[in-house]
C-alpha cells in the first residue's frame, strides 16, 4: 500500500501574487506535496493537462480567467473526484456563493495562515483518497469516504460556511443515506 506522503503527492496552485504564491508553495511542499504552479486560470488549465493534481488550491481574483470559472472548467473537465480550495482575500457572502457554485469543496480567505491552510489540505487530501477507493470498490471505502466527507463538511459548518457544506452533504445523501450523522448534518445545516 502507498504511505500517505505518495498518495497527496501533487498539488495545483494557482496564485497570481508571486509573494502569497511563494509562501503557500513552501507550506505545501513542508506537508509532502509536490507543488505545480500556476499565475492565472489559462494556465492552470494547461498545468492540469500535463500532471492531473490530487488537490488544487485557488485564488480568486486573477487575470485572463478567475479562479471561479477555473474552478468550473476543472470540474467539469475531471468528473472524478478533484477537490478544489479556495483562497481567497473576497470574505462576503457573494463570494463564498460563487465558489460554491463553481464547485469548490473548501472556502479559505487570505491572508494566509498555516495551521487553517494546513487542516483544510489534509482534509481534502484525505477526502481524494476515500472518493478514489470508492470509485474502485475498495473494501472499507464506503465508510472512509462517509467519515472524511463529514470531517470536510464538520469544519465547514464550524467556519460558517454551509453553502459549501452543503454540497457535502448531497454527495453523503448518495453514499450513506440512512446515516444518522448524515441526518444530523442536514439538521445543522437546516436541510
Amino acid at each position: 500500500m502507498k504511505d500517505e506522503a505518495e498518495t497527496r503527492a501533487r498539488v495545483l496552485l494557482v496564485e497570481d501574487d508571486r509573494d502569497t504564491a511563494q509562501l503557500v508553495e513552501r507550506h505545501l511542499r513542508a506537508l509532502g506535496f509536490t507543488v505545480d504552479c500556476a499565475a492565472n486560470g489559462e494556465q492552470a488549465i494547461l498545468v492540469s493537462q500535463n500532471h492531473l493534481p490530487a488537490v488544487v488550491v485557488m485564488d480568486a481574483m486573477m487575470p485572463l480567467l478567475d479562479g471561479f470559472e477555473t474552478t468550473r472548467y476543472l470540474k467539469v473537465r475531471y468528473p472524478g473526484y478533484l477537490p478544489v480550495l479556495m483562497l481567497t482575500a473576497l470574505d462576503d457572502a457573494e463570494a463564498v456563493a460563487r465558489a460554491e457554485a463553481a464547485g469548490a469543496d473548501y472556502f479559505l480567505t487570505k491572508p494566509v495562515r498555516r495551521a487553517p491552510l494546513s487542516e483544510a489540505l489534509l482534509l481534502l487530501d484525505r477526502l481524494r483518497r476515500a472518493e478514489d477507493a470508492l470509485e474502485v470498490d475498495a473494501v472499507g471505502a464506503e465508510a472512509e469516504a462517509v467519515e472524511a466527507r463529514l470531517a470536510v463538511a464538520g469544519r465547514l459548518c464550524d467556519a460558517s460556511l454551509g453553502r459549501i457544506a452543503a454540497a457535502h452533504l448531497a454527495r453523503l445523501r448518495t453514499i450513506a443515506p440512512e446515516d444518522a450523522r448524515v441526518t444530523a448534518l442536514a439538521a445543522r445545516l437546516g436541510q
